[in-house]
């Protein structure tokens, strides 16, 4: 006869204890907050997903106030935002106009800052600055946010997602440490009454290319605005510094304000910047005119084709006593002796 084996309750509840242990050890905390962190999150109005916010730590607020002007760089480090995202609000998330999407940060301390998107509306032009807070209301704002950073249900104790470490789905509730309370309390500015924030997200009506995000420093010297945010449709999120300054020229010569400064030049005057004046050519050399100041250290350059590598320095000319208009005369041989060339006039302090 086989005999019979039946677990006792005790068996049974080592299993159960054991398989309990193995789950909980699968699940890894997210990363804590630390301050100056920037936030992305999303969530859905109904729907898919309706039941739960996805927030992602984007890293320190230094990494986009430092950005070069001009440039655009997809964030790293995020995991994979977009399989999230997909298996939370669907294959179609991209084109939810019941999706919306929001970043917020905060650095804490006697006079906080705080970090706020503004959705642009087109596209295509830039969101207007959020309003100026009191120090009061920075305070208000800022507790708000830490809540949902810190708080007994915030993202300090949510675990991690499958695809990304610094990511985690968050139940939405009626708590203050719920990012759904902070935005979509109907009635309620974000994150708090006295933010005067009416809304830091966009949607997806337009798909992923029809939503762009502004972010706002907001802090008690007043609100600057630090660039922009896209996202594609495999969740890749993109940041893009702010626009390198064009150059001022005051006079409309072609040359820079500060450049005519460094010049000696007057930048409110149309006829005068450094040029060369006159370019004389005899048997003994080759004569390059042009007006000096004192202070200043003249270059003179020379090229037979003018490709950009092929320019020499030739002479260092001090400028004289007084402004004067000079000659420098190129007696070189082997320059004189070419049937082309050209020179080029720089100026340093």
């Amino acid at each position: 006869m086989i005999p019979s084996f039946i677990p006792s309750k005790t068996a049974l509840g080592a299993i159960a204890g054991l398989a309990l242990a193995a789950d909980m050890a699968s699940a890894t905390a997210v990363p804590a907050p630390a301050n100056g962190d920037l936030y992305l999150a999303f969530r859905a109005s109904g729907g898919d997903g309706a039941a739960e916010s996805y927030i992602v730590k984007l890293g320190s607020k230094t990494t986009f106030l430092t950005a070069p002007l001009g440039t655009t760089f997809t964030l790293s480090g995020l995991g994979d935002v977009g399989s999230d995202l997909t298996a939370k609000y669907g294959a179609a998330w991209s084109s939810r106009g019941d999706l919306y999407w929001g970043i917020f940060g905060l650095v804490s301390g006697v006079s906080p800052k705080l970090y706020s998107s503004r959705p642009r509306n087109p596209i295509t032009t830039i969101a207007s600055a959020w309003p100026t807070l009191d120090t009061i209301s920075l305070n208000t704002t800022s507790s708000q946010i830490n809540s949902v950073l810190n708080g007994n249900y915030g993202y300090r104790v949510l675990d991690s997602t499958t695809h990304s470490s610094v990511a985690a789905f968050q139940t939405n509730t009626a708590n203050t440490s719920s990012y759904y309370y902070q935005v979509a309390t109907p009635g309620t500015t974000d994150f708090g009454s006295t933010s005067g924030w009416a809304s830091i997200e966009g949607n997806f009506a337009s798909g992923t290319s029809g939503t762009v995000l502004d972010l706002f420093q907001i802090a008690s010297a007043g609100v600057t605005r630090v660039g922009n945010f896209s996202i594609s449709d495999a969740g890749a999120l993109l940041f893009t510094a702010l626009p390198a300054l064009a150059p001022v020229d005051s006079d409309g010569d072609g040359v820079s304000d500060a450049n005519e400064i460094l010049a000696g030049t007057n930048p409110n005057d149309s006829s005068d910047f450094l040029r060369i004046q006159a370019l004389t050519r005899t048997a003994d050399g080759t004569g390059v005119s042009f007006k000096t100041i004192p202070a200043r250290t003249y270059l003179i350059y020379y090229t037979q084709d003018l490709s950009a590598a092929s320019w020499q320095l030739i002479a260092t000319i001090a400028g004289g006593a007084t402004a004067a208009t000079i000659q420098y005369v190129d007696t070189d041989p082997v320059r004189v002796a070419k049937p082309t060339g050209f020179y080029k006039v720089g100026v340093t302090q």
